[in-house]
């Protein structure tokens, strides 16, 4: 398979486990968010948020997807079941929200306020950007990006060694990727 058909498989399965989330509900175009990658940082920007409103986000390489999907159709769309498979992955990474990085950092902006999420250090690689936005009356609202994270060709060799089993490119600096899991 192509580096482009992971790419696109990565992105049609966070899709589908976004879009199984809210079946049967409208979307209301609210929180709006503009991703931005600098090297090997992630962030993203939300504007317009709803009252009460919070997002919060993770980059999804493709070799994730099929733990994904299979969490998705199990789970029967449940966001729970997505995001415990998502958790128990080394390579999906979670942004951080507002806090003293190093020290504290919620997983999402504040409810109802513009806000950041970041993640630093992000190893290269290619990855599906979800950002959900979920509010205390609304249903979630899922915002997919494509990111190519560090060197792209660091990046593209870093989604192919994924995809065969070799795991993700080394982390740059001191490793500090914001990882969902502990291992």
């Amino acid at each position: 398979m192509t580096i482009a058909k992971k790419v696109a498989a990565g992105l049609a399965a966070v899709g589908m486990a976004a879009g199984l989330t809210i079946a049967g509900s409208g979307v209301a175009s609210a929180a709006v968010p503009h991703p931005n990658i600098a090297g090997n940082t992630v962030s993203v920007h939300i504007t317009d948020p709803l009252p009460g409103q919070t997002c919060t986000g993770i980059l999804v390489p493709p070799s994730a997807t099929g733990d994904l999907a299979g969490a998705a159709i199990a789970g029967g769309g449940d966001l729970m079941s997505i995001v415990r498979a998502l958790g128990n992955r080394y390579d999906v990474i979670s942004l951080d929200g507002p806090g003293l990085p190093g020290v504290f950092t919620l997983p999402m902006t504040l409810p109802g306020q513009p806000g950041w999420l970041t993640a630093r250090d992000v190893p290269s690689n290619v990855y599906a950007l979800a950002v959900l936005c979920l509010g205390h009356n609304g249903p979630v609202e899922p915002h997919l990006f494509p990111a190519v994270v560090g060197n792209p060709l660091d990046a593209f060799g870093g989604s192919a060694a994924g995809s065969v089993g070799a795991g993700p490119a080394a982390a740059p600096g001191g490793g500090n990727t914001g990882s969902t899991s502990s291992s």
